[in-house]
This record gives C-alpha cells, structure tokens and sequence, in this order.
C-alpha cells in the first residue's frame, strides 16, 4: 500500500497540544483502490497517524489512530470543519474505533464534503487526542467514577458545585444562544466534557473569541439538559422517574450528545430508546437515528423488533416506512 505525508494531506499545529487540524485535498478517485494518504504527529509520547483514502467513489473516508501508546485511557475524535472553519458534525458520520490504542473513523458523502467544507480544493478535519496519565503505582485513568467518594472527609461533587456557580452566574465565561434563550457556563467545565466544545472554545475557531455562541438546529430544552448532564454527570431528575423524559427527548437529547462527541450520555439515550422507544408508529425513525449516529444497540433491537412477522406485517401496511422524525 502506498501512503505518506504529503502536501495532499498534512498535519498543522494548533494552540492546543492535544488538538490538531488534518488538512486534505480533494483529489479524484483513483484506479488504484489500496491507495491512501497519510500525516503523523506525536501527542504525549504516542503516534497519531490520521488517514485519508480518495478512491472510495462518492465517500470521503478518514481515520485517526493511536499506536504505541501505553496510557490508561486514549480518546480520539474528528469533526469536519465548514467553509468558515466552523464545527460541521452533521456533515458525515464518525464513531470511535477500536484501531491500535484508540481511535476514530469518520466518513462522509463526496458531493456534502465538496458543497461545504471545500475551499481552494482542500478541506479540514479537526482532529482532537485525550491521553490518560500515570501514577506511581501504574496507570490510572484520567478521572474517577462520578459516584466515587472520600468516606470519612467526604468532599461535595464539584461538578454539582459548579453548577450552582453557573446557576448563579458566577465566573461564567462563554454564553449560549439558543433560540433566543441565553444560557451560560464556564468553558474548561464544557471543554473537559466534549472534545467538540474543547476544539470550539480553545482551539483556532471563531467561537474561543466569542463571548456569546449561537447554537443552531436544537431546541433550547434539549441544550440546558445537555448542559445539566455535563456538569452533573446526569439527567435533571434522573432516578426520580424514567417517565420525565419523552421518547422524542431522548432523540434530540441523542443527536445533541453525538454532535458534541459526548458518548456517554449517547449511549444512556440509546439505551433508554432501546428498551421503551420501540414500537410499529416508531421503529422506523428510530432505525433512521441509529443508522444516522451509528447506534449499533438500538439499529439491533429495530431489527429484532422487525423481524417478528406480524410487527412487520403491520408496519409495512400502516403507511409508516416513511420518517416522521
């Protein structure tokens, strides 16, 4: 296989260590399908290797790998950016990979790519590398469980004191704007938590000048559970009632945590559909969802609900194999 850093795909620094940006031209197809280009950086003392192949016809496919890396804990993502140099995770679909270390793996259609990210024929992806640390006793991961406590000199949640501040306004330093509702919060609180904001918010986007952001194509509701969730580890409410949130809650709260790369509140709204959301009025947008943000769980349990006969039977009469969602 031919590959190799080139002025076709390069790797350029940011003011984050831990953050770079993938910079990749837009060539055409090639006959030659085991073809790929590649750049490298070192992060902490472990090879990145990012990864790009133009010969997949109609599909731009790309990678990020962590090799020989000893870490406890290795969290890769990537996100394509807009023509403005903006965060576009709508355009394309990543999921985290289990090459090398850590890794992720992110395509999207040719004809999206070129509409919107493509300026003098390259477009960017940035692409961000958390790496756990050690200890002297051997390795540890980078944070403790959320219910993890000291017994005897217990210490309050800090994420739960945080909040308060948030709630009070207090050394709040980046503001939200979400559908005409203003919400605030303290940036290394959501850079911490999502590798999107932390790209957004420190990284060499518009938005780390900005003191108030627009959040665009999401409800306001579902931003401040978001928000709620990234400082307390938790849904308002959560182990109070399941029948607080609405199927079509965990939805949007769903797409939300997957556009901002917070996979574990991902996978609790994927688990929550998984088991209550099912049913012949929705198992067909819900296998659009999980096929859109590569929810494996709930597309598997769609089609086990769809391979009973009669389930099948009704959906396919019922004028439903049309997405309402």
């Amino acid at each position: 296989m031919a590959g190799g850093e080139s002025s076709d795909c390069h790797i350029v620094p940011t003011g984050d260590n831990n953050i770079f940006r993938l910079w990749v031209r837009l060539s055409p197809p090639k006959d030659d399908t085991s073809r790929y280009l590649s750049a490298s950086t070192v992060i902490a003392g472990c090879r990145c290797h990012a990864f790009y192949w133009p010969t997949r016809t109609g599909i731009v496919a790309l990678a990020l790998c962590v090799w020989n890396c000893a870490a406890a804990k290795v969290s890769a993502h990537m996100v394509l950016l807009d023509k403005t140099g903006t965060p576009a995770p709508s355009i394309g679909i990543g999921k985290s990979s289990n090459i090398a270390n850590g890794g992720f793996v992110l395509s999207a259609r040719r004809d999206h790519v070129k509409a919107n990210c493509v300026v003098d024929n390259y477009f960017v992806a940035l692409c961000s590398v958390d790496i756990g640390c050690r200890s002297v006793s051997g390795l540890i991961p980078p944070c403790a469980p959320p219910d993890s406590s000291i017994k005897n000199n217990e210490l309050p949640d800090l994420g739960h004191d945080l909040a308060i501040m948030s709630g009070k306004q207090e050394l709040t330093d980046v503001c939200f704007d979400v559908r005409g509702e203003s919400f605030s919060a303290h940036r290394l609180v959501l850079a911490a938590r999502s590798p999107v904001f932390r790209a957004e918010l420190y990284g060499p986007m518009a938005e780390s000048k900005m003191t108030s952001i627009p959040i665009k194509d999401m409800e306001a509701s579902t931003f401040i559970t978001m928000l709620h969730y990234m400082y307390h580890g938790s849904l308002p409410d959560a182990g109070k009632t399941d029948a607080s949130f609405t199927v079509a809650e965990y939805q949007h709260l769903l797409i939300a945590a997957d556009r901002y790369g917070i996979e574990r509140l991902k996978k609790y709204c994927e688990d929550k559909l998984s088991v209550n959301g099912i049913t012949v009025d929705s198992v067909v947008s819900m296998l659009e969802l999980a096929e859109d943000h590569v929810c494996s769980k709930l597309k598997a349990r769609c089609l086990d609900f769809l391979a009973d006969a009669d389930n099948f039977k009704i959906v396919g009469t019922s004028g439903n194999t049309q997405s309402h969602f």
